[in-house]
């Protein structure tokens, strides 16, 4: 099934790139002459601000830790800038791990290798991520009156001929046309960096789902190989290791089972990083203030570092989001395919349809409409035709943009017979009823997001049963299916036209 997007918003105009300051060691040159006590406060930003852009989720005795450490909150007051904003009030990140730079030795070296952006909702305090593999294939001028064709993580590279800033700007002008979000900043985190962070932090401890088996990883100056393996489960790992287990990419799906991995050892980071033992170690924190010092690039200055980290502090585990983009179009976030080795000379991934249409659809329900993921609705697709595969075809495309289809069947009436419909509709179950009789849909911008793939037409069950949503206050109540299905598509005899194709 293919569909037509309607435009949700105006794509942002992309302005000429501007002279930036590479704020290399900024953080240290802010502190200079500060005493030791209030140096080790200061190292505690950068620290929770690293860790909170490459966190899945954190521990609740984590955040304990953090609001109960005054001297953050003081800081910001002091130190606190306001953040560069979108027109529609996120700040927008884009997360860059990458080669030893300036090496010039090593075949990876000046080679991005991780791409996440992460877009910051205030207001609703949720931070939507998505991993973009490196092996994406950029065609476009960038609007910046520059040509650029090959894999994304070259863009830094290829363009060593101009300073610094404008090849960051470039990559964010590159990353941003395909993800359609207007960059604000960059943090840009090298190899040597992250192997010192997870050593200062005393190591980190991961939960390895699988085997790794990799006969072919390089070796230290890139010039031969080494055998590479780690045992499923629980497992310490220092600096070295965790580096080795984030880049190998020997295994079924390669480079996105890579960044699989990856967002692992960002969550454990960002785990260790606000635990007690590091809290309370100022050794520990200095180790970890002086490997980002030395190995950690970004546009943001001193102040507004300081305010993200007032963010991180505010933010639940429950508002972060994280996403792919990868070539499994049977899942969620598969919106591209392999091209041909013969015709780009290796390993690229291009968007299917060969624009950015359903990219951009896409990104545009994860970035403005993040809502439906941080807090998901479940959904039962029925087949109230005579036609036969219609509602798997509809639970494929929705599981694509990321929906959570439970359940797919044929539409039964109440004596257990097969019926079909004249008209498709939409059935939903949660709502809460407050003693006044007011209603509210708990899942209302599902029922929005929904529109972009069916007609809306939506209706509350008359069938549903009442169960409480709060023991203390029964009369607070939400309505469910039965099996915690919270809506239910239901195609008719009209689901052609029901359907935006």
């Amino acid at each position: 099934m293919s569909f037509k997007t309607r435009t949700i918003r105006l794509k942002p105009r992309r302005q000429p790139f501007k002279k930036m300051k590479i704020m290399r060691g900024s953080a240290e040159s802010t502190t200079r002459g500060l005493s030791r006590s209030a140096f080790h406060y200061m190292a505690i930003f950068g620290l929770l601000v690293f860790g909170f852009f490459v966190v899945v989720k954190a521990t609740v005795a984590a955040y304990r830790v953090v609001s109960d450490f005054s001297p953050l909150t003081a800081a910001v007051e002091i130190f606190g800038e306001d953040l560069k904003k979108d027109e529609n009030g996120y700040t927008n990140i884009l997360l860059l791990g990458a080669g030893d730079s300036g090496d010039g030795q090593r075949a990876g070296a000046n080679l991005i290798d991780s791409i996440m952006v992460a877009s910051i909702d205030y207001d609703k305090k949720i931070v939507s991520m998505l991993s973009i593999p490196r092996d994406y294939y950029v065609t476009s001028d960038l609007n910046l009156g520059l040509d650029t064709t090959g894999k994304i993580n070259q863009v830094y590279s290829d363009h060593s001929n101009l300073p610094e800033g404008e090849r960051f700007e470039i990559f964010k002008s590159a990353v941003g046309e395909l993800v359609d979000l207007d960059l604000q900043y960059f943090m840009r985190i090298d190899f040597k960096g992250f192997v010192e962070i997870v050593d200062g932090l005393g190591g980190i401890t991961v939960e390895v789902p699988e085997d790794i088996y990799d006969p072919s990883y390089p070796n230290s100056t890139d010039t031969g190989t080494i055998v590479f393996q780690m045992e499923a489960g629980l497992q310490d790992l220092d600096g070295e290791t965790a580096l080795k287990y984030a880049r190998t990419r020997h295994s079924a799906r390669g480079d996105y089972d890579r960044s699989a991995r990856q967002q692992l050892i960002l969550d454990a980071i960002r785990q260790k990083a606000l635990s007690s033992d590091v809290l309370t170690s100022p050794s520990k924190l200095k180790d970890v203030y002086d490997a980002i010092s030395d190995n950690f690039d970004t546009d943001l200055n001193f102040g507004e570092i300081t305010s993200l980290a007032g963010f991180a502090k505010e933010l639940e585990s429950s508002g972060i989001i994280r996403k792919q983009l990868h070539n499994d179009k049977y899942s969620d976030g598969g919106f591209l395919y392999d091209g041909l080795r013969s015709i780009y000379g290796g390993a690229v991934v291009l968007p299917y349809g060969d624009d950015l249409e359903l990219i951009h659809q896409y990104t545009d329900l994860l970035f403005n409409h993040r809502e439906i993921y941080a807090n998901p609705a479940t959904i039962k697709i029925l087949n109230a035709t005579k036609y036969g595969g219609i509602a798997g075809g509809l639970s494929d495309d929705l599981r694509r943009f990321g929906f959570i289809v439970e359940d797919t069947g044929n539409y039964i009436d109440d004596v257990g017979e097969r019926q079909y419909l004249e008209e498709s509709y939409v059935e939903y179950y949660d709502w809460l009823e407050a003693p006044d009789g007011t209603v509210t849909v708990i899942h209302q911008s599902t029922l929005e997001a929904l529109t972009q793939f069916i007609q809306d037409s939506s209706k509350p069950s008359i069938n549903a049963f009442k169960v409480p949503s709060d023991p203390e206050n029964p009369s607070d109540e939400i309505l469910y299916e039965g099996n915690n299905i919270h809506l239910t598509i239901v195609l008719g005899e009209d689901y052609e036209t029901f359907l935006k194709n």
